[in-house]
């Protein structure tokens, strides 16, 4: 290989035909002396000759009569060789000076003296890594182990997307596992109910993050009182989701004050009743019975025997994955449940009563209303609350949530509008992400940002010995078996 030009962050190098093939995301060495580029693959074409087009369809032509050629020197095939060169394109990723990496330096290789090679696993996983102890493998890179820092997650925004069966679920369920392992606390939404799974190893016997486990279930184990809910929530909830005008909640306010003076607690009962017997508009009694009734009619409020949240959490003293299984809730009442955690961990964090938590939100765009968005990211960080955006539609999350993340594991994408919402919001140049992400085979995904160091490699994500579960149901795979 020799270099071409080099042109802002984009590298082209020519090869031979001969040479060994190369994987998108694959990294090269660029030698001269005691300095080496460091360019990732994102691409390879044929090397545009002058004369090219003219000569194949003069071959083409030519093709359908029988010719002789007289070639003494071998020259045909020096020729061919030239047309069949390739264009390596790459992107630069810095200098490497006294074993570090910078991107500081303004230095050329020569063109002709200079030494390209593949940069070794064990080098980029050196340039890849932070300072930390607690190590996580989650696969394979460039034939070799890759490893992050757990510490490289902890108080940082991450999101994992990609389209359906490419492994999202998968790597996060790794992640989790590993996590709680060191003592993190992670609460899940989950949305398809496939994360109490983890409790099994794949030949059904108990896996070594079961005693971790504790699945919610609203309805059923999970169930909490209006008052630990407070005014606050109950209001964001009937505004926010179950629509309530601006009147009606105004003389909600009043039945709750009214309430908690005579009874001395408010209480989803005592609310309903006050309501039949307080003199008020007929439309506006009628609206707040109804919503009332509907959050009875969850089954999520339960005045007598709430659950505790805060005991919960703290029940797990080395790690714990608290898993809120939304599966078998109604839309509207996934939302309620949503509301209430989301303001009750706020509180509990911003109290002191528990530890800092990650939260990990499956297809968060389905019940997180769009306020939350940045509050998530802002606000509930400082406090000790960290999310896992998992989705398959990239755009369902808001641009300036993407610019913030400080890790993105990105799987394939064919959509070309997906790619380029991704590619204008990701952490790396547009056109590595649309180039590598295109590319990707199942459970390989683009790692960037800072459990990388900012140099983003392709990882093939490692098997699990756990009950993964979340897989697609196949009707002919079930009737086969």
């Amino acid at each position: 290989m020799k270099i071409l030009s080099k042109n802002g962050d984009t590298i082209e190098l020519l090869a031979s035909p001969d040479e060994e093939p190369l994987n998108r995301g694959d990294y090269l060495l660029i030698i001269d002396d005691d300095k080496k580029l460091l360019a990732q693959v994102i691409d390879v074409e044929y090397a545009e000759i002058p004369g090219t087009l003219e000569d194949t369809l003069r071959e083409l032509a030519s093709e359908s009569i029988s010719v002789s050629h007289f070639d003494p020197y071998d020259v045909g095939s020096v020729l061919a060789e030239v047309r069949d060169s390739r264009l390596i394109i790459g992107k630069f990723r810095g200098i490497i000076m006294d074993g570090a990496l910078r991107n500081d330096v303004l230095w050329l290789p020569s063109r002709l003296n200079s030494k390209i090679e593949r940069a070794s696993p064990q080098l980029i996983s050196e340039l890849s890594k932070t300072c930390g102890r607690r190590q996580i493998v989650i696969g394979e890179c460039m034939g070799s182990n890759m490893t992050i820092n757990a510490e490289d997650l902890d108080g940082r925004l991450t999101i994992i997307t990609g389209k359906k069966e490419t492994g999202k679920s998968y790597l996060t369920k790794l992640l989790i596992t590993s996590l709680a392992n060191y003592g993190a606390k992670i609460v899940v939404l989950d949305v398809n109910g496939e994360y109490t799974g983890l409790s099994e190893t794949l030949d059904g016997s108990r896996s070594d993050v079961a005693g971790k486990l504790a699945s919610l279930i609203p309805g059923e184990n999970f169930k909490i009182s209006i008052e630990d809910a407070g005014l606050k929530t109950v209001l964001d909830i009937l505004q926010y989701i179950l629509g309530t005008p601006a009147t009606s909640l105004r003389e909600f306010i009043r039945v709750w004050g009214l309430i908690e003076k005579v009874d001395g607690r408010a209480t989803l009962r005592g609310l309903i009743d006050a309501l039949h017997r307080i003199q008020i508009h007929e439309s506006v009694k009628e609206a707040l019975i109804s919503r009332l009734m509907s959050l009875l009619d969850t089954n999520f409020f339960d005045d007598d025997d709430p659950t505790q949240l805060d005991e919960i959490m703290n029940s797990k003293k080395n790690g714990g994955i608290f898993v809120v299984d939304l599966s078998k809730c109604l839309p509207h009442s996934r939302k309620i449940v949503v509301e209430y955690l989301l303001s009750k961990l706020s509180n509990l964090l911003a109290r002191g009563v528990i530890d800092p938590v990650f939260l990990v939100a499956e297809e968060a765009h389905l019940y997180l209303r769009e306020t939350y968005w940045d509050d998530l990211v802002t606000r509930m960080r400082h406090i000790g609350l960290f999310p896992i955006f998992v989705t398959n539609q990239p755009d369902s999350i808001p641009e300036t949530i993407y610019r913030q993340a400080d890790n993105i594991f990105l799987f394939n994408f064919t959509n070309e509008s997906d790619l380029n919402y991704i590619s204008k919001a990701s952490r790396v140049d547009a056109e590595t992400a649309k180039l590598i992400a295109k590319s990707l085979p199942p459970r390989r995904c683009l790692v960037i940002g800072r459990v990388v160091s900012d140099l983003p490699v392709v990882v093939k994500v490692r098997e699990m010995p756990l009950k993964a579960m979340g897989e697609t149901k196949l009707l002919f795979k079930m009737k086969a078996t």
